[in-house]
């Protein structure tokens, strides 16, 4: 049995230069025909490979096409400075502006998301669970040490940055500038951390 993504069994190399140009395709029908236009069949065609290379390497449309978004973002980091304000702006840039097209393709498939329930597991698990997961890694390490206090609400803090990203996208295809970014966290994550009297300025 050949291998494909997430899978244990061994089969075949992966060309990488088969793999990035699957991907590309996707984005680029992702960007001309949305969500439902983007087919296996379609992606194939344009890629000039048979479907069993897409099928060895994502199990379904939706990884597909999850894996076309993430190709073109910015990377999830979890950052480890010394500095609390550094940490945060350091692991909230991956939602800074990674040009049109990666906004572009985000937004199609953000359309989707409430339409197709396998689309949205995977999305979270893939786009949307990781670099949440890393701001909440984040916060949670400052707390251990003392300069946030332990009842801040961390999943909502956390969750402040995403939603203003993906609100933008859904709303103008466009992603968050750094600058945009920087005044979150200094105008509204950092005053939310810091806010009780429990909490330590760094």
């Amino acid at each position: 049995m050949l291998q494909r993504e997430g899978s244990g069994t061994v089969g075949r190399p992966r060309d990488p230069e088969v793999e990035r140009g699957i991907l590309e395709a996707t984005q680029d029908l992702l960007i001309e025909n949305g969500y439902p236009g983007t087919t296996i069949a379609a992606v194939a065609a344009r890629a000039r490979c048979g479907k069993s290379a897409i099928y060895r390497r994502w199990d379904s449309k939706p990884e597909l096409v999850v894996a076309a978004v993430k190709a073109v973002q910015q990377p999830t980091e979890l950052p480890d400075t010394g500095d609390l304000r550094s940490d945060l702006l350091a692991a909230a840039m991956h939602f800074a502006d990674s040009g049109d097209r990666s906004a572009a393709v985000l937004a199609r498939v953000l359309s989707e998301i409430g339409r197709d329930r396998e689309l949205q597991k995977v999305a979270h698990r893939v786009i949307g669970g990781p670099p949440v997961a890393a701001l909440i890694a984040v916060i949670e390490r400052w707390i251990a040490r003392g300069i946030v206090a332990p009842d801040v609400h961390v999943d909502v803090v956390a969750g402040i940055v995403p939603t203003a990203a993906f609100g933008a996208v859904t709303l103008t295809q466009r992603s968050l500038e750094p600058k945009a970014i920087t005044e979150l966290i200094d105008v509204v994550v950092l005053p939310a951390l810091l806010c009780t009297d429990r909490a330590v300025a760094g």
